[in-house]
């Protein structure tokens, strides 16, 4: 019997973002299944050209976004979602794995109601309410609209996955259905402990990509400063990838950060292993609490690669303390009490995992399971649906 052929759908470049990482790591690792994955965008990428569809329909002049957004996720009609979902209707494939980012929530909905010969199944990596809109100004308002379109569509989809346990729960009470966790897949040979910072006189953290909120860094700064200026040792936090400068900071936590481009992950990991520890951050306001509860951080694929402490820094009900509490690969500050976060600095500049627990990390959230649950949905679709042509 031949292997079954899955369209997959993202709103972004297959190469970006910790979204693009998760599901690159999937999908080149099932082969027994034939994935063609179309995306749209500002321009094709290479290796990826044949599945470019055109452009993006979010973003771009404010009003216009706004305006269009709105109609996507009133449910209206929007001749640019029309086009896309033409596209992929005209895809050769038994089945197809529509990513719920941006365009992509309406776009799977569209597919459920345009034919019933193919199952569609839904990948949630942020909550479209809880993340996009509550991380953007822009698209703020549309909260309401959002929430409702992801519980029309929950319920629509064949099947679904979700990032945590967390937005596992959150989508049971939102729609009644269950979903199923997936994470990024880690092979075992690329967990290799990192060796850390030997310079006895400075404390060198790492950290990658984006930044959830400044003045929760500034209060983390300003930690790490005082206690070990007591050790009379200098500290430095190196970040990667972010979108602040020292601009952004006062004048005397200027000399903590470094800021660098950002890096394929091949070379940003033995920067980061050669680190004492590395900080994770998720927002403590309660504008992002659905966020901080429901997604998870996929740069603690990277550090769990480097091999380094994690400094984890939000909400004790977040799903970041979730897997610090789990792993115990690092230490969690909660509630932003100095003497607390002394405490968490004292424990993690001791802390040195054993192997086996950076490999009990891998297998909990990273491992074989992943692709098992993945390919479980399409096998189980191929089984069940005849084969579609275009």
């Amino acid at each position: 019997m031949e292997k079954p052929t899955v369209c997959l759908f993202t709103a972004h470049a297959p190469n970006v973002g910790g979204g693009g990482a998760i599901l690159r790591s999937l999908t080149a690792h099932m082969p027994q299944i034939a994935v063609n994955w179309c995306y749209i965008g500002n321009q094709p990428v290479s290796g990826y050209e044949p599945g470019y569809l055109g452009k993006a329909v979010m973003g771009g002049p404010v009003i216009k976004d706004i305006l269009l957004s709105a109609k996507m996720l009133a449910g209206k009609k929007v001749d640019a979602i029309d086009s896309i979902v033409k596209q992929l209707l005209a895809i050769a494939c038994d089945s197809y794995w529509i990513v719920s980012h941006n365009e992509g929530l309406r776009i799977a909905l569209e597919l459920t109601k345009k034919q019933n010969n193919r199952p569609v199944h839904l990948t949630v990596h942020d909550d479209w309410a809880g993340a996009l809109c509550a991380r953007s100004i822009r698209y703020r308002f549309m909260a309401g609209l959002a929430n409702k379109l992801t519980v029309t569509t929950l319920k629509a989809v064949n099947s679904f996955d979700v990032i945590s346990e967390g937005m596992r729960n959150y989508y049971r009470q939102l729609s009644g259905r269950e979903g199923v966790v997936c994470h990024r897949y880690l092979e075992a040979d690329t967990i290799i402990p990192g060796s850390g910072n030997h310079d006895k006189s400075e404390v060198i953290l790492g950290h990658i990509g984006s930044i959830y909120d400044k003045s929760d860094l500034i209060d983390f700064l300003h930690l790490l400063k005082e206690f070990f200026a007591k050790q009379n040792k200098k500290v430095l936090l190196k970040m990667w990838g972010c979108h602040l400068n020292t601009t952004a900071f006062p004048e005397d936590l200027k000399d903590t950060l470094l800021f660098y481009d950002t890096l394929p992950e091949n070379e940003v990991i033995p920067r980061l292993a050669a680190c004492n520890f590395v900080y994770c951050m998720y927002p403590q306001s309660n504008v992002l609490h659905t966020f901080a509860t429901t997604s998870l951080p996929t740069k603690l694929t990277s550090y769990l690669q480097a091999g380094r402490p994690i400094f984890g820094h939000g909400p004790a009900d977040s799903t970041l303390a979730e897997f610090i509490n789990t792993t115990a690969l690092g230490v969690m500050w909660s509630n932003n009490d100095k003497q607390k976060g002394f405490e968490a600095l004292e424990k993690i500049s001791i802390l040195n995992p054993e192997p086996l627990q950076w490999q009990f990390a891998r297998e909990r959230y990273f491992g074989e399971n992943n692709l098992k649950v993945m390919n479980n949905f399409f096998q189980a679709s191929n089984d069940n649906q005849p084969a579609a042509g275009c």
